[in-house]
């Protein structure tokens, strides 16, 4: 029998096999899975090395955040104090005796501070003073209303200057702290009142309607209270009112007779 050799079979084989441009199977998959991983890693994007980068933040923009941080706590503690206290005067749990918050607590302010001095000047004085009750009408919710209030009994012209200032200041006029009455005199039946310039800018800016129930409340006030006097003119730092405006100051200003 021939002998067969094992060794020399597969050695002539491979050489045949690489004579041929023949590649095994498994290497052949290896090259080729080998190939398709170098296409894709060419088209794969580069990463941009700058992305993961971390930049230092300046130190203005720092500083900025800081501040708004620190603007918006105060803002938002101020608010909230105050809409607290607001609530706690709302109760009256923080408001003082004396305190003057609105229009009511003026008013309420005036009458007591013109009590206050009246019985301050009685005692005072003794006997030989007199006090007298007036009837003072004023604009209370866009009406006119009538309240009644004691007052030390002086020449006429004086008791005019008083109810007079006495009825702005219960009427609400805008700035009627303001407002100053120079100079009152009579001629025969008229009231002349000398008003501060402040008296033109309050009728302006309070409007027709609520101006004219003023001035009628004065003249009533007037009337009733200081006969024969039966009509009002008005003066502006002694001086004639031009007419026109809100209501024409520059006539003069009666109430109705009665029997009309």
């Amino acid at each position: 029998m021939p002998t067969v050799r094992r060794g020399s079979g597969s050695s002539s084989d491979e050489r045949d096999l690489s004579s041929r441009g023949r590649v095994p199977a498994p290497r052949r998959r290896q090259i080729q899975q080998a190939a398709m991983a170098a296409k894709k890693a060419q088209h794969r994007p580069k990463p941009n090395p700058n992305i993961n980068e971390d930049k230092p933040t300046p130190i203005l923009l720092k500083i900025l955040s800081w501040l708004g941080i620190i603007l918006l706590c105060f803002v938002l503690g101020y608010l909230g104090t105050s809409w607290f206290v607001e609530v706690l005067n709302r109760k009256l749990l923080l408001k003082p005796e004396n305190r003057i918050e609105n229009q009511e607590d003026l008013n309420n302010f005036n009458e007591a501070e013109q009590e206050r001095v009246l019985n301050e000047t009685l005692n005072s004085a003794g006997e030989d003073v007199k006090q007298v009750s007036l009837n003072l009408y004023h604009v209370k919710n866009d009406t006119i209303a009538e309240t009644r209030q004691n007052f030390i009994s002086k020449v006429p012209e004086d008791n005019i200057r008083e109810v007079v200032t006495s009825v702005i200041n219960l009427s609400g006029m805008p700035q009627a702290e303001k407002i100053k009455l120079l100079h009152v005199f009579r001629v025969q039946d008229t009231a002349f009142l000398d008003m501060s310039g402040q008296f033109a800018s309050s009728i302006e800016s309070a409007g027709q309607r609520k101006s004219l129930l003023l001035l009628t409340s004065i003249v009533r006030t007037v009337q009733e209270n200081f006969s024969p006097l039966s009509q009002v003119r008005f003066l502006i730092d002694s001086k004639p009112p031009k007419s026109g405006g809100v209501v024409d100051l520059s006539a003069p200003w009666k109430m109705p007779s009665k029997n009309s």
